[in-house]
């Protein structure tokens, strides 16, 4: 009998476990912590400066809406200024959600690191219904194997220096945004957002990723510094679009954006081996930029295969047109020759066959 009504008592007062914890309020973790089970934030969580919350394996966060000032943006997040680590598995993922009912998009505020410069990690993580699924300022981050989807905006960071690998950004507001900051982004996919990478002031290397399906642009670097590989941009309104940045682009494929493939303004870049395909203005759109082509396929894009809409002249060498007809090559350009008060384009030595490009 008193074994009996010792167990009644703990299930009327509950018993203390990280499995099933509620933070309501305002809320500082002062010492290193770990959660695991199902987690509930009711109001902001922020990690000290020095302590660590590791996320562990098989546990949901959950973010109950909260929206002061009616601005369709919900408050109610995590605030790290020391070291987060959200560790999960193939076969536990970890997911960070809305607490509604109906979740939508901005339900709940970040995953927000501020001036956190040890690693921070997501691994086998999913994201869903925040602002800003990952959020940092002067911060380090590496995000691997985690999905972000129905977000306003899947990641969005600056100051930072942030590496993502074998990831997934779907059906987000915005995909990925940052400035003054260095990315690594590898084996990753940015699909079905209004702009799927858009970067001002950055460092950037891409490499084995997908971007497509995005509503404006499907990649827009600004003022930055790119060294990208075997990428491919595909069905985007632009598909690659470079505003005064240099850098390179090797073995990579831009095809059926609807309009322009590639869009280098006031731009500095060589673009190797690659397929510009089937894309509706324009394969290469070209305004006052310095631009090296070579060992390219540019071909069966809807009006132009190229467009000069600066006033300098280029000299385009080595490339596959679907034809090594010189004559037949220049009436798939559009430049000076058309329009006065424009550069022209110098189509020399076009490859006699498509070059044998890496898959």
């Amino acid at each position: 009998m008193i074994r009996f009504l010792l167990i009644v008592i703990l299930i009327l007062i509950g018993t203390p476990s990280l499995a099933d914890q509620k933070y309501t309020g305002e809320n500082t973790i002062w010492k290193d912590t770990a959660w695991e089970g199902d987690i509930l934030i009711d109001g902001i969580v922020t990690v000290a400066p020095g302590v660590t919350l590791e996320v562990r394996p098989g546990t949901t966060v959950r973010f109950t809406r909260s929206d002061s000032n009616q601005d369709q943006i919900g408050e109610h997040e995590i605030f790290i200024q020391g070291r987060f680590i959200a560790q999960g598995t193939a076969e536990q993922p970890i997911l960070f959600t809305s607490a509604e009912e109906r979740p939508t998009p901005g339900d709940w505020g970040a995953i927000n690191m501020m001036a956190s410069m040890q690693e921070n990690l997501l691994e086998h993580c999913r994201v869903e219904y925040a602002y800003r699924g990952f959020h940092a300022h002067f911060g380090r981050g590496r995000l691997s194997y985690s999905t972000f989807a129905y977000n306003r905006r899947a990641a969005q960071f600056q100051e930072s220096d942030v590496q993502i690998n074998a990831c997934l950004f779907s059906d987000n507001l915005n995909g990925l945004q940052f400035r003054d900051s260095t990315v690594t982004i590898a084996d990753s996919v940015v699909r079905g957002s209004y702009w799927g990478v858009r970067t001002v002031n950055s460092r950037v290397t891409m490499n084995d990723t997908l971007v497509e399906n995005n509503l404006i642009n499907g990649i827009n670097f600004k003022e930055s510094q790119v060294e990208l590989d075997r990428i491919t941009v595909r069905n985007n309104r632009r598909g690659l679009y470079l505003q005064r940045t240099s850098g390179s682009i090797a073995r990579s494929t831009l095809i059926g954006n609807s309009e322009h493939g590639l869009f280098a303004e006031e731009s500095n870049l060589t673009v190797d081996s690659s397929r510009i395909l089937e894309n509706g203005r324009a394969g290469v759109r070209v305004l006052n930029a310095t631009l090296v082509l070579q060992d390219n396929q540019i071909l069966d894009n809807d009006l132009f295969a190229m467009i000069n809409d600066g006033t300098e002249d280029l000299q385009i060498v080595g490339n596959w047109w679907g034809s090594s007809d010189i004559n037949e090559i220049a009436t798939l350009v559009r430049d000076g020759h058309d329009r006065n008060g424009f550069g022209l384009v110098t189509i020399q030595t076009p490859l006699t066959a498509p070059p044998q490009l890496a898959e």
